[in-house]
């Protein structure tokens, strides 16, 4: 009995053996079929880290190729959202986790994952920052495979998405994204980047017409897009439709522009200044800035709590903010500040130039 059962191991082994060598000789073969689906996440993000390590070391820049790109605190789809990046925005290279650091124009170090942004080394980056360009302009809206907008989509768009200029015609402008994909953008939704920036006006009237466009739109923890905001992501977008690029947080906002004098009341108070919530410095604890928001005149204000909304720092008004209102603590002005630390032009930012 125990000589069979030993032959009967030998074949075993000798099987094993076998479908190995088969495996080995024949993997690609074996691959297009179940082993395939035998995959687990684990390997395919060890695959993911294995090929995004073997890029070069020169590609220590790249530019956002999805609408809207969510950008996280930690390398981890469960970790906090800490802001949110828009297709064409350029990036700096910190370094890879499976999840690639990298750093904003404003300086914001945060995670990305790495299908939503294309690497680059510099010449190719310098390229894709000296080429013609094309800025969607609508809040909402898509681009398209052939020069029809009932026929299939490319990719949404939101505003300040921007595209490499390939040609136009009466209706659409064609445009390559970072990756290469080809698209149509109707040209009634988008302008030529260059001409865009010549039409900007930074001024009292233009930032609350602005900002009062976005009033609605619901309240996003790490938003900074016409998708979603919070509070200091309103305040970005809003300057940013005005070609201005601002820090990403209320209280590094605070710390810019040009102080406004609210300490006898609100009359110092003008349209488009960013006022700041919180608590005041005391003799033990530093100043603490927790909300921002924009004054639009006459006691109201328009900040994202909730969705972006109007409130008013008049107690005999229906709209009153007493807890907002209890705790404003600062202003700032960014008309007349433009090109002081932590407030750019945006084609003045060090990304957005050659290098």
């Amino acid at each position: 009995m125990y000589d069979i059962i030993r032959i009967f191991y030998i074949f075993a082994l000798m099987k094993t053996s076998i479908l190995t060598f088969l495996i080995l000789l024949f993997g690609t073969a074996f691959g297009s079929g179940y082993e395939v689906q035998a995959f687990t996440a684990g390997d395919c993000i060890s695959e993911s880290i294995e090929k995004a390590d073997s890029m070069t070391e020169d590609e220590e820049f790249g530019v956002v190729n999805v609408s809207v790109a969510d950008a996280k605190m930690e390398a981890s789809y469960s970790s906090e959202m800490g802001t949110q990046l828009l297709l064409g925005m350029p990036v700096q290279i910190i370094q890879n986790k499976g999840w690639w650091q990298i750093k904003t124009p404003e300086g914001y170090v945060v995670w990305i994952e790495k299908n939503h942004f294309v690497r680059m080394n510099k010449d190719a980056f310098n390229q894709w920052i000296s080429a013609k360009k094309v800025i969607f302009t609508d809040d909402h809206g898509f681009s398209y495979e052939t020069p029809d907008n009932s026929k299939q989509r490319v990719s949404d768009l939101v505003f300040g998405n921007i595209l490499k200029w390939e040609g136009e015609n009466k209706k659409f402008f064609y445009v390559s994204y970072p990756d290469g994909r080809k698209a149509y953008i109707l040209k009634s939704q988008a302008q030529l980047y260059d001409k865009w920036k010549t039409t900007l006006k930074l001024s009292e009237k233009s930032i609350v017409e602005t900002a009062l466009a976005l009033k609605g739109i619901p309240y996003s923890w790490g938003g900074t897009s016409t998708k979603g905001m919070d509070c200091s992501g309103f305040s970005k977008t809003v300057f940013l439709k005005k070609g201005i690029i601002l820090m990403r947080d209320a209280w590094q906002q605070a710390l810019t522009g040009i102080p406004v004098d609210i300490s006898t009341g609100y009359d110092n108070l003008r349209p488009g200044d960013l006022m700041f919530f919180g608590k005041k410095a005391t003799e033990d604890t530093k100043e603490r800035i927790r909300h921002v928001a924009i004054y639009i005149g006459n006691k109201e204000f328009i900040h994202a709590s909730g969705y972006i909304k109007i409130n008013s720092l008049d107690p005999e008004k229906p709209n009153y903010d007493e807890g907002n209102t209890r705790e404003f603590v600062r202003a700032s002005k960014v008309i007349g500040a433009v090109g002081t630390e932590g407030i750019w032009a945006i084609d003045d930012n060090p990304l957005y130039k050659i290098q």
